[in-house]
């Protein structure tokens, strides 16, 4: 399920939540030939006229092996005239330690942290900097969140109170995948409909596209995730008729949920054909991440809506090397938009929100604010984000025709902090391919943006939600009755559980935010 439909929560209890309330008072040069388009003046060294400032910063440790005492923490220091004193927090201890220093009265200048539902509180609580009112000192910030993002991220009082990570970087990981070597071998070309989809999974499944002469591959698979059966592998026949589970879809001027939304009965009655003709692999329930990706990866599948990696020649993530050596003469091709012969317009897959993971945000408490968007700005900068990404160009990494190549080994970039301090980051590409890119590029295109994203609200029924509407799906899919009374059933149900006082807020902020009432 989304972020949308699944907002983690965590333990504040009631003295905790009112102890917060009560608290309301030189480098890289070669931006634009790696790919990275210039945003706004590079952050220049600020002068030490006069001692550092210094900064209490809480950061999720991304590596334990990280000794934050190097080279990348005192460049960033030297750069923007601060001292940085760092307390790293594994990231499922982030908000519970967070909430107890917070609580207890400790403050750093700058925190971060995951859920939305931290970002509420400690907003109401007012502990927390407007930093769109700092922007004209902190013009690479601003353009940080100038695709949109400052929207998403924007409260109901039209403030900014944190940035995210890795929402500035066309948050987009999925692309429809096909065997364009079995469309090639069955006369078949990438298809257009869900009727033409339908043709190409019997082939997939049915006419020994892998030439073993054995009947063992399949048109699709599936998996589960931390105990929950996942849809996203198949964002491309939902979207056929235009629905997406998990997301929001805009009928008019309200949001519908997609799990509910017209357009899904559909979907699931043809999930439950492919079903029923033995084109899914039989073992897509049980299978996890790590065996579905094996099997795609080893040429048991012939589609998937799946990692963009897949495509990169130089191998990103392990995921190009393993197929090919697997499939010495497989290749693979990216598929558009399904069209199915419905009322409901057809959309792309899903994009990942443009709130990023994690979140950063200055304390309003702060007594040395200024030096706290400094610091933030300049990691914002061109700069700052290819320091990050890749450490010095020359001595971390080059650029070639375009393309990042490092220079260093993973454990070296670990000893340098490189990648680690991600208080203003995104994941840059440049070190992929030039095919790679391109089909980034057109997934970007395609891909479907829900549009409640920004919008969060407190309602304790959000993961048992998702949790049913998972388990009805799968009774649905491999259902060997007519599932039409199924879905009603399981509409009324979902509102009953919540999805209707749900709905509600969704729409009621959804509203404010689009109209300022």
């Amino acid at each position: 399920m989304s972020k949308q439909g699944i907002m983690r929560t965590f333990g504040l209890g009631f003295m905790v939540l009112a102890t917060l309330s009560a608290a309301t008072t030189g480098c890289g040069s070669s931006g634009e030939e790696a790919g990275v388009q210039s945003t706004a003046p590079v952050v220049e060294s600020v002068k030490p006229s006069e001692p550092p400032a210094t900064l209490k910063v809480i950061l999720y440790e991304g590596s334990a092996a990280v000794n934050y005492d190097n080279f990348i923490t005192h460049y960033i220091e030297e750069k923007t005239n601060t001292k940085l004193v760092i307390t790293p927090i594994p990231g499922a201890q982030l908000e519970e330690k967070l909430n107890v220093m917070l609580a207890s009265g400790e403050r750093p200048d700058i925190i971060m942290y995951s859920s939305d539902s931290a970002e509420a509180k400690y907003t109401k609580s007012g502990l927390l900097l407007p930093i769109n009112n700092y922007f004209d000192k902190a013009p690479n910030l601003k353009k940080y969140g100038e695709k949109g993002i400052w929207n998403v991220m924007k409260q109901l009082d039209g403030n900014i109170y944190a940035v995210p990570n890795g929402g500035a970087n066309g948050n987009v990981d999925n692309t429809p995948i096909f065997r364009k070597d079995w469309l090639d071998k069955l006369g078949l070309s990438v298809p257009a409909t869900i009727d033409e989809f339908y043709q190409v999974a019997d082939a997939f499944t049915n006419q020994d596209p892998d030439g073993n002469g054995k009947k063992d591959t399949y048109a699709l698979g599936g998996y589960t995730n931390s105990g929950q059966w996942q849809l996203q592998p198949y964002d491309q026949i939902f979207g056929a008729f235009g629905v997406l589970p998990g997301q929001w879809i805009k009928q008019g001027e309200a949001l519908i949920y997609g799990d509910i939304a017209p357009g899904m009965l559909d979907a699931l009655k043809f999930m439950n054909k492919l079903y029923k003709s033995n084109f899914i692999d039989p073992e897509f329930v049980t299978d996890n991440s790590s065996r579905f990706k094996d099997k795609l990866i080893k040429g048991k599948f012939g589609t998937a809506s799946y990692r963009m990696f897949m495509f990169d020649t130089n191998n990103t993530n392990n995921y190009y090397k393993p197929f090919h050596d697997n499939n010495p003469t497989g290749e693979l091709v990216t598929g558009g938009v399904l069209q199915a012969a419905a009322n409901n317009p057809a959309i792309g897959p899903r994009s990942l929100t443009a709130r990023g993971w994690l979140k950063t945000s200055i304390l309003k408490e702060s007594k040395n604010i200024d030096a706290a968007v400094r610091l933030m700005d300049y990691l914002a900068s061109d700069e700052g984000i290819r320091l990050m990404n890749y450490g010095l160009e020359g001595t971390d990494y080059t650029v070639e025709n375009g393309i990042v190549a490092s220079k260093i080994s993973d454990e070296q970039k670990l000893a340098r902090g490189i990648n680690q301090i991600r208080l203003v980051f995104y994941p840059l590409h440049d070190h992929t391919s030039k095919v790679f890119q391109d089909i980034q590029k057109k997934a970007e295109a395609i891909a479907y943006r829900d549009p409640s994203d920004g919008i969060y609200v407190n309602n304790p029924n959000l993961i048992n939600l998702g949790k049913y509407s998972a388990e009805q799906f799968l009774k649905m899919i491999t259902s060997n009755d007519p599932i039409d009374g199924m879905f009603d059933d399981f509409v009324k149900e979902w509102n009953k559980r919540g999805g209707e006082e749900w709905t509600k807020q969704i729409n009621d902020e959804y509203k404010a935010r689009n109209t300022g009432k």
